[in-house]
């Protein structure tokens, strides 16, 4: 690939997730598999994107390190619509939402530099028994919020079905041109399901968890990965909830 199409796929890249986003997107970097871990635990920090409205969107972008045969990295994804921390704007939450109830649907872009596929599992939350044994791949948060203290979650058993939005997205993005010598154009994901809805009833915000697992492929022919990190762009973006008839 020449030096002008890498550049080119580069500020395609990071224009897209700003232009989706809405909002000033955050850089973050997770090279570890966990954290930290106990016996039946992994222990993970959430990264949190916030819908405050049925209009608003969210983003954020993180760096996958290199994998190797048999590794998996994690990361989880917390959607709430709870005001975020270091909000600039007025602490009008009530007139935001007001009593409100709106879906939403998460997008999954991520350049190709790695041989990883890329799996979105719903958490289920549970309450932390008094004993304080977990079952095995039970997850638990960091962070300061009081529930991480009384709850672990798990995933469900099955990943969400996503709906794969690559040639849609490389038409509107490079148009007529070939794109068979360019190597990351991309690959984007769409997960939309009838669960996916934030409700603010109340007083009362709701949180819902994501697990995103990556997984190293079973390839043959390495020399076709030479490079050492993906990119992963992740979008959620509200909406409108449907009419209703009176």
């Amino acid at each position: 690939m020449t030096a002008k199409k890498k550049i080119t796929v580069m500020v395609i890249l990071i224009a897209l997730c700003l232009a989706t986003a809405g909002m000033t997107a955050a850089w973050y970097i997770r090279d570890d598999r966990k954290q930290a871990q106990t016996d039946a635990a992994i222990v993970m920090a959430p990264y949190n994107l916030y819908l405050m409205n049925p209009n608003a969107k969210d983003s954020l972008k993180f760096a996958i390190g290199n994998l190797h045969p048999g590794e998996e990295k994690y990361t989880v994804i917390c959607v709430s619509n709870r005001i975020p921390e270091n909000y600039a704007g007025q602490d009008n939450m009530s007139e935001l939402v007001k009593e409100s109830e709106f879906n939403y649907e998460l997008q999954l872009a991520h350049t190709e530099n790695l041989a990883v596929d890329y799996r979105v599992y719903p958490l289920k939350r549970h309450e932390i028994p008094a004993g304080g044994t977990l079952p095995e791949g039970a997850i638990l948060m960091e962070g300061d919020d009081p529930a991480y203290k009384r709850y672990y979650w798990t995933k469900e058993e099955s990943s969400l079905k996503g709906k794969d939005n690559t040639e849609k997205m490389k038409k509107e993005v490079f148009g007529a041109a070939d794109t068979d010598d360019i190597v990351n154009v991309g690959k984007y994901l769409f997960f939309d399901d009838e669960n996916m809805k934030l409700a603010y009833r109340d007083n009362t915000y709701e949180y819902d968890y994501y697990l995103i697992e990556m997984t190293w492929q079973d390839i043959r022919d390495f020399n076709a990965y030479t490079k050492e990190t993906d990119l992963v762009y992740v979008m959620v973006n509200a909406k409108q909830p449907r009419p209703t008839e009176k």
